[in-house]
């Protein structure tokens, strides 16, 4: 069965949907079958596929239709490895029509029954929210990674997710872990930079893992304009050896 990794922070800006995309293109070309959904209503993770959220919505291809209305996720998938389900604005309205479905924080983990054992991971790519889109990904979830820009402010937001995090262990999903916190965004030269990032190696020591960061980079930025992973579009980057170094560790997690 699948490990499920959701890839969570409340903080906007901090590389979720770049993480999801190559990650998921690292674990594939260690063999592994991968897929990835995107949870967050501004589709980046979509868009980073090369996809076009407003014609899959036209379609009622998108994640909205799986959680709410009557279509299975397996008919959603984007076929390929990694493969996508992808998002649209529409998942905007899950939310609040979540919450009158029984068990809203688990529709999630329910609808993802079907399709665990056709992967050996499934990453999805939360929204910068603790709503409950976000609680269904974590409570869906077996390994949370956590990325992190090195500044205060993204950096602050941690503790509460950790909390949260911590309340869904006790409430009904007590396989999920944090698999740790992954630096991004990072500019080795600048001292603020080396100063949060040794903050957050301090501030976490024996409580959870902190990552190599992955080197801020524009070539990042150009990958999403051409609708693929950076570790494809430009190799050499900076910091895709860290997503490769991740997919491992992940691949021979215990």
């Amino acid at each position: 069965m699948g490990k499920v990794i959701p890839v969570v922070n409340q903080k906007g800006g901090v590389a979720k949907s770049t993480t999801v995309v190559n990650l998921s293109h690292a674990l594939a070309s260690k063999g592994k079958r991968v897929l990835a959904i995107d949870a967050d209503p501004q589709a980046s993770l979509t868009i980073y596929f090369g996809q076009d959220p407003r014609h899959l919505e036209e379609n009622q291809q998108t994640l909205y239709h799986g959680l709410l209305k009557n279509k299975s996720l397996s008919e959603l998938v984007i076929p390929g490895n990694p493969a996508l389900i992808p998002a649209s604005i529409m998942l905007s309205k899950a939310d609040p029509e979540l919450m009158s479905e029984p068990s809203s924080s688990w529709v999630l983990k329910e609808k993802l029954n079907g399709l665990r054992d056709e992967y050996d991971f499934i990453l999805i790519d939360c929204p910068p929210t603790l709503t409950l889109l976000t609680l269904n990904a974590l409570s869906a979830g077996n390994l949370a990674i956590i990325p992190a820009k090195t500044d205060n402010l993204s950096v602050m937001g941690i503790p509460l997710l950790l909390e949260t995090i911590d309340k869904i262990q006790k409430r009904g999903n007590s396989q999920l872990r944090v698999f740790g916190i992954l630096p991004t965004l990072y500019h080795a030269r600048n001292v603020h930079d080396q100063d949060i990032l040794e903050a957050l190696k301090t501030a976490f020591s024996g409580k959870t893992r902190v990552f190599e960061p992955i080197s801020h980079s524009t070539n990042f930025d150009k990958s999403t304009s051409l609708g693929q992973p950076t570790l494809l579009a430009f190799p050499e980057t900076p910091g895709v050896e860290n997503y490769y170094k991740l997919a491992e560790e992940l691949i021979n997690y215990e």
